[in-house]
């Protein structure tokens, strides 16, 4: 996927007289697979294995695995994908752009409970140490085993 500034998207799409043309000019632009090939994608460009994965996310080995299977048509919620894209250890960006392709709410700064997770991932924090922030502050922790 290639990028083009979001809003400069938004300004096309908005001055489109076609829809159909929007979509043929800007196609290397927009979102283009599942969140499975994404983070199957990043498995392998970091040569990461399933089981690191669910011990650093705190799952198990049998969900993410199941997760990850593209024959597998559940879909994360957005609290099992941070978990796991925290335990990948992917960086803001890459966890930002996960949860758009699952369609799913991105961090949001203005959210206190959002701004804790935002700091643990730019801080390189585990799913633990993010966790007992969370609780500390008397939030709902990630998903834990």
């Amino acid at each position: 996927m290639k990028q083009k500034d979001t809003e400069k998207l938004l300004e096309l799409l908005k001055k489109s007289g076609s829809i159909d043309a929007y979509l043929q000019e800007n196609k290397d632009f927009l979102l283009d697979c599942d969140i499975k090939e994404y983070l199957n994608l990043l498995i392998k460009e970091k040569k990461l294995t399933v089981q690191q994965i669910a011990k650093d996310s705190e799952l198990s080995d049998r969900y993410c695995y199941q997760f990850l299977s593209p024959s597998n048509p559940r879909t994360p919620s957005r609290e099992v994908l941070l978990s796991i894209c925290i335990g990948m250890k992917l960086n803001l960006d890459e966890i930002q752009t996960a949860l758009k392709i699952a369609k799913l709410s991105p961090l949001y700064p203005k959210d206190e409970r959002d701004s804790i997770i935002i700091f643990g991932i730019e801080k390189s924090q585990s799913v633990v140490e993010i966790n007992n922030i969370l609780y500390e502050h008397d939030f709902k922790c990630l998903c834990e085993k």
